[in-house]
């Protein structure tokens, strides 16, 4: 079928991206919010570490492939692919104990994982011009209640059907997604979103290099090698939190397992309203200053973290606020570290490739956090009259620390879009 290039088309293609990459991220954090009765049942923080570890490693190579390949290919096919392999994966280790099919098939869950984001913001470019990208990246990231359902399946019929159970049902969302994704508009015979809005210099110059040029300009520019450097930090403080924050919650501060996870199901849904609202809040309050609005909510992550990490112990309103103030900044700052900064200096036809490098060392360091904090986790416990305890004084600093280093890493991107401009302006001279 045929889409009208009406904006009922978009909203139809980006609200099955929406809901789509969502069900991603149901596929990817049930092994965060199940770490304490796997623990339980065996495994040990090490070999849970291992698992994440595998997998991000996997996301990190295959986002970087995927993000290149992106830049050709029908993204219609990819993205419902990934949710689809992804879910069959957790349904099999729904009825596996073995930590080595665990470890494994958690890697292929991964390569799975990586078929999403890069395909997602590539067919989000195709659809709405450079002048509104911004605006609707946000509407885009979303881990929904993730936290809460996962906790809730684990206390009902136990950690297994928190793998098995949403892997079934994301099975059949995955045919649904196929149904109503859209590949670029230029495969329907339509005008690209620039040409559209209106936009023709803007057409133009992205017509004026090849798909293959573009790409190597995303190699080329130092910013871009810089924002990956800051991704890297914002791999390991997002991925600290959502791999370990709730047995953190439940070790650090004495919660339970259902309390913990819905005090952390409040980190996505702040950071849903973060993203939703990072385009207008960098256009109209910071006037498009992309990298000033990110220094800025670098800083309010940073205020969040200090907050769960030295809240008095059982306050579940300290907590409660804590993790929405991180949450939101992480909305916001996933948005652009994440990629818009990366994306708003490249051609469109590189958006893949930009997404693609951003995301290599994103969760590169995604990995990196879930081998150290699990070694720390490790090295800290103690048995008291019998029962394990895990500290987590030394690991908190490395979380602090990471949302520090982003942050100065920003602050050179200040100046890359001026000396774009520049550059632009010197070339058409």
């Amino acid at each position: 079928m045929v889409p009208d290039w009406t904006d009922s088309a978009r909203v139809q293609a980006v609200t099955a991206m929406i809901l789509g990459y969502g069900m991603y991220y149901v596929m990817r954090m049930t092994l965060g919010v199940a770490k304490k009765p796997m623990l339980e049942s065996g495994f040990t923080a090490t070999q849970l570490g291992a698992m994440g570890a595998g997998m991000l490693v996997a996301i990190a190579i295959g986002k970087c492939a995927n993000g290149f390949i992106a830049d050709h290919c029908n993204i219609k096919k990819i993205v419902p692919l990934g949710l689809l392999g992804a879910a069959i994966v957790n349904a099999i280790l729904g009825l596996s104990d073995a930590y080595w099919v665990f470890l494994l098939l958690w890697i292929i869950n991964g390569c799975f994982q990586s078929m999403g984001s890069a395909p997602c913001i590539v067919s989000l470019s195709q659809w709405f011009s450079k002048s509104q990208l911004a605006t609707y990246y946000g509407h885009y990231v979303g881990e929904g209640a993730t936290y809460l359902g996962t906790s809730m399946i684990i206390i009902a019929l136990g950690w297994h059907a928190a793998f098995f159970v949403p892997g079934v049902a994301c099975i059949v969302l995955a045919f649904i997604m196929y149904r109503f994704m859209r590949d670029r508009p230029e495969t329907y015979g339509l005008p690209s979103a620039n040409e559209f809005e209106g936009e023709v210099v803007q057409e133009k110059k992205e017509q004026e290099v090849s798909t293959r040029e573009a790409q190597l300009m995303v190699i080329k520019n130092p910013y871009v090698w810089i924002l990956a450097a800051a991704a890297i930090c914002l791999g390991i403080s997002r991925y600290s939190i959502s791999s370990w924050g709730v047995i953190f919650l439940q070790e650090a501060k004495g919660f339970d397992l259902v309390t913990a996870g819905s005090l952390m199901a409040l980190s996505p849904i702040l950071g849903g309203v973060g993203s939703f609202a990072s385009g207008f809040i960098s256009d109209k309050i910071f006037k498009s200053h992309h990298s000033v609005t990110t220094i800025v909510f670098c800083i309010v992550m940073l205020v969040g973290m200090l907050g769960i990490c030295f809240a008095p112990a059982g306050n579940h309103t300290w907590v409660a606020v804590s993790i929405a103030v991180f949450g939101f900044g992480l909305g916001v700052i996933l948005c652009f570290v994440g990629g818009m900064l990366a994306v708003d200096l490249c051609p469109r036809k590189a958006t893949g490739a930009a997404m693609g490098v951003i995301g290599l060392l994103a969760y590169g360091g995604a990995a990196l956090q879930d081998i150290v904090n699990g070694i720390l986790v490790d090295s800290a416990k103690l048995v008291v009259n019998g029962q394990t305890v895990y500290n987590f004084d030394t690991i908190i600093e490395f979380w602090i620390g990471s949302i520090i280093v982003m942050t100065l890493l920003i602050v050179p991107t200040l100046w890359a879009k001026k000396n774009k401009e520049h550059e632009e302006d010197d070339a058409a001279a």
